[in-house]
């Protein structure tokens, strides 16, 4: 046991003596070359005439200096101590060499050594002192310093608006939660609102069924009105058809009159006979255009009574469709509907009322051409029982001679004026210009009217050459 743990012991004990010489050695060595050094040092200031009293400050100072740089690491001054120290071993070493004992110290080797002091002192000072790095380092420390104060100073701010903002949210807490009261206050309005919301759905049911109801009976009243418009336009259209065979018989007549007007030309004799047929004609067709016409105002009364009937139904329809808005006035849409189906049942009024004027316009239209043609037979039958008066007048009257069949190429025509009428208004004037038209009147048979028209529309520049050609027609002859 012993010699197993003899080696173990041993290797401990070195162990330890490593640790302490690697822990104490660089001590000890610098120790004991401070004091040799040290000891140099003082002979040195002591030979450069230095009290002896003060003398072992030399070694202190240069000592110091040099440990000094060496821990501050400033290269510099590594080097200038380093070097004052050799030089201050090699100058005491040496000169014992040089002089004898009993010799003065060199003076330049005192001044060397004097001058060694202001150096340290010079060095030391700028050792001690603050390079730029260092001052920078200083400014860098405040500005993390002022960094650091500004971030305190942010951080109480953070923490007070930390605070404002728990009292805030527990503000919000409070107001989320009255707002979850309010929530369930609103859910259960909203339940009751949505069984009043049934409520009126089933009252907007019934009344839908009481408006299609009242649409029903609006359509029924709606088509009866139909029926009635569509009655109202056949006994137009029957009317427009009586017209129609007006106008035939008007023209027949008119074809007569023609024929009549040919016959008295080529037979004279039978002119008087023709033209009381001719009058007896014309009278019956203005009795039948009367009692037409009368048919026609009677056919036109009877359908303005027919719309004054559809009026009265429409304005019924109006009172009952003005009830149904007012009963369904919350309710848009039959409202819009309702407002349809009264503006259809006014287009077709105004509809009943634009054809109905239509009618009374076409037979006030007719009526009044048919007098026109009316005046026309009566003024051709006139003409003819002047000229039948004027043939059949004794040799003691003056008159024109018969006006033949060829009249004046540029007669001028006067609407509603037959042309051989013309052509004896002009020769009378011709002959006697100075006549009145009672004294034409006399001499040709003719009507004042007639004859003013046919003197107002021949203007009296041409008047005389017209009748010049109808006298040299004539043979220049008068009766």
């Amino acid at each position: 046991m012993n010699t197993t743990a003899g080696p173990a012991q041993g290797a401990v004990d070195s162990g330890m003596k490593q640790n302490l010489l690697a822990a104490w050695g660089p001590w000890i060595a610098m120790t004991a070359a401070v004091v040799l050094t040290a000891k140099g040092e003082f002979d040195l200031a002591v030979l450069a005439h230095f009290d002896e009293t003060i003398a072992w400050m030399f070694p202190v100072m240069i000592d110091v200096y040099v440990i000094t740089a060496f821990h501050r690491r400033r290269r510099k001054d590594m080097i200038i101590s380093a070097l004052l120290m050799i030089f201050c071993q090699i100058a005491v070493h040496l000169l014992p060499v040089y002089i004898t004992e009993g010799e003065q110290t060199p003076w330049g080797l005192v001044v060397a050594v004097a001058c060694i002091a202001p150096i340290v002192v010079v060095r030391v000072k700028m050792l001690t002192g603050r390079t730029a790095a260092e001052i920078a380092a200083g400014q860098h420390a405040a500005q993390r310093e002022d960094e650091l104060r500004a971030a305190q100073a942010e951080i109480a701010g953070l923490r007070r608006q930390l605070t404002d903002t728990r009292a805030q949210a527990e503000t919000e807490i409070g107001r989320a939660s009255a707002e979850a009261q309010a929530r369930q206050v609103a859910e259960t309005r909203a339940a009751e609102a949505e069984a009043q919301i049934a409520q009126a759905e089933t009252r907007a049911a019934a009344e839908a069924e009481t408006r299609a109801e009242i649409e029903a009976a609006a359509k029924a009243e709606i088509g009866r009105a139909e029926a009635a418009a569509a009655a109202a336009e056949r006994r137009a259209i029957e009317q427009a058809e009586l017209a129609r065979i007006a106008q035939g018989q008007l023209a027949e007549a008119r074809e007569t009159a023609d024929r009549a007007m040919v016959a008295r030309v080529v037979a004279e004799q039978g002119a008087a006979g023709q033209v009381e047929r001719l009058t007896t004609a014309a009278e019956q067709i203005q009795a039948q255009l009367q009692a037409r016409i009368e048919q026609a105002s009677a056919a036109a009364d009877s359908a303005n009574e027919q719309v004054t009937a559809l009026g009265e139904r429409v304005r019924t329809l109006q009172a009952q469709l003005t009830e149904a808005r007012e009963y369904g006035e919350r309710q848009s849409t039959s409202k819009v509907r309702t407002e349809q189906l009264l503006a259809g049942l006014q287009a077709e009024r105004d509809d009943a009322l634009a054809e109905l004027e239509q009618t009374r316009l076409a037979a006030a239209t007719e009526i009044e051409r048919l007098g026109r043609q009316l005046a026309r037979a009566s003024e051709r039958a006139e003409i003819a029982s002047g000229r039948q008066a004027e043939i059949s007048r004794g040799p003691g009257r003056k008159s024109l001679a018969a006006v033949p069949g060829a009249l004046a190429g540029n007669l001028p025509v006067v609407e509603t004026v037959a042309p051989e009428t013309v052509a004896t208004v002009l020769v009378a004037w011709a002959e006697t210009p100075e006549a009145t038209q009672a004294e034409l009147r006399e001499r040709t048979g003719i009507s004042d009217r007639t004859i003013r028209k046919v003197l107002k529309a021949i203007p009296a520049e041409i008047a005389g050459e017209v009748a010049g050609q109808v006298l040299a027609l004539t043979d220049g002859r008068a009766a």
